[in-house]
């Protein structure tokens, strides 16, 4: 572990001790991020519940009966300090299929108008990279990724969509997201994926974790109505093996 990198140990509440790191959204600080929580997990440390992440944070939640703050403390510094590497972290990348018009993509003329591009150059813009996993969370299964291009960067709406239709694609600043569940939102909506991302049927129920890559396929509005478990089976098999 690089002992440059400072971490802040913070008590919220009495049973969640937070690790701070740079307060940067960056990949490379993310990924620290994520390979200290994988190290905090595999030690199995007893008292300790869960290890959550944030895009620069790790909440570790404790059982304050087993084990307190300053012990915990002292533990974690001293195992994020003894590991001189990173542990490894496993990831995928995954094709969502999206459908880009002005039907699917609420925002999609909004966003041309006011950016002055072409819908057309944005849905290129859009599927010509890899965008990072950050964090998941928000709402069920909701990843939150970057870095979009940034000749699409824009501001949060300012008045919030009260209702944002499950599986649409949205971007804010220099993020993009996939919407798991209908809910009010506030990012501009470009596309829609008839993919599950987040099923509670499934273990886990996430498709995507902390550290995965997305990339955007686009496909037409008639394969994206008449999408099924069939199809779902066969873009797997192309795209996500």
């Amino acid at each position: 572990m690089n002992n440059k990198i400072k971490i802040t140990y913070v008590p919220m509440g009495d049973q969640i001790l937070v690790l701070q790191f740079e307060d940067v959204l960056s990949i490379d600080n993310n990924q620290m991020v994520q390979s200290c929580a994988s190290m905090i997990r595999q030690e199995n440390i007893n008292g300790v519940s869960s290890v959550i992440t944030t895009m620069a944070s790790i909440a570790v939640k404790y059982d304050s009966l087993i084990i307190q703050f300053n012990p915990l403390k002292k533990m974690l510094q001293k195992l994020l300090l003894v590991h001189k590497e990173q542990a490894k972290i496993e990831n995928k990348t995954i094709t969502v299929p999206v459908v880009f018009n002005e039907r699917f993509g609420l925002d999609l003329e909004e966003v041309s108008q006011t950016k002055d591009i072409s819908k057309d150059d944005i849905i290129n813009m859009i599927t010509a990279k890899k965008y990072y996993v950050y964090m998941v969370g928000f709402i069920h299964g909701v990843p939150y990724m970057g870095n979009v291009d940034k000749r699409l960067e824009l501001l949060r709406k300012s008045n919030p969509r009260l209702k944002v239709p499950k599986g649409s694609i949205g971007i804010a600043n220099d993020m993009t997201n996939i919407y798991t569940l209908e809910s009010p939102g506030g990012w501009h909506i470009i596309g829609w994926t008839p993919m599950e991302v987040f099923d509670v049927k499934k273990n886990p129920p996430n498709l995507l974790s902390a550290g995965d890559y997305v990339r955007y396929e686009n496909i037409s509005e008639e394969v994206a109505e008449n999408w099924d478990k069939i199809k779902q089976k066969e873009w797997d098999q192309q795209w996500n093996t």
